[in-house]
């Protein structure tokens, strides 16, 4: 992947939905110096968030122009991996936030979140949250 791209968690999109700092301005940043996209994973979630509230907060729109990168069969046995490992050392960050980073690893991609505490966890995946966010 090139490296500038760069895969926006699920818990950034919602900040910047909402208009909620630091997470609303640091969408801006990333897609003005970053190649941005999500995984399938975090299309999902954003999705799942309008037909469980039944209302679009702007979801569809924001997921449009994004790039978004598959749960692959190479994803998938990155994941299964990938969650055996963090269960064996007490540390699991749940089945979806091992599946976006399973994702992020295969396609080499740093990913920016709200939820570092999680993501930090898998080795060899860079982490960004708005305050580290490389221009």
């Amino acid at each position: 992947m090139d490296n500038r791209s760069l895969c926006l968690d699920t818990s950034i999109l919602i900040a910047f939905l909402r208009n909620r700092e630091p997470g609303a301005s640091a969408v801006v940043e990333a897609v003005q110096s970053h190649q941005c996209g999500v995984t399938a994973i975090n299309s999902y979630e954003l999705l799942f968030g309008i037909h469980r509230s039944g209302k679009d907060i702007g979801e569809n729109a924001l997921l449009g122009p994004l790039q978004v990168w598959p749960f692959d069969k190479q994803a998938a046995e990155q994941a299964a991996q990938l969650h055996a490992d963090l269960i064996a050392r007490n540390q699991d960050i749940g089945v979806k936030d091992v599946l976006i980073a399973a994702v992020c690893l295969v396609h080499n991609l740093p990913i920016l979140t709200l939820n570092a505490k999680h993501f930090e966890r898998v080795p060899s995946l860079t982490v960004y949250i708005p305050s580290t966010l490389p221009a």
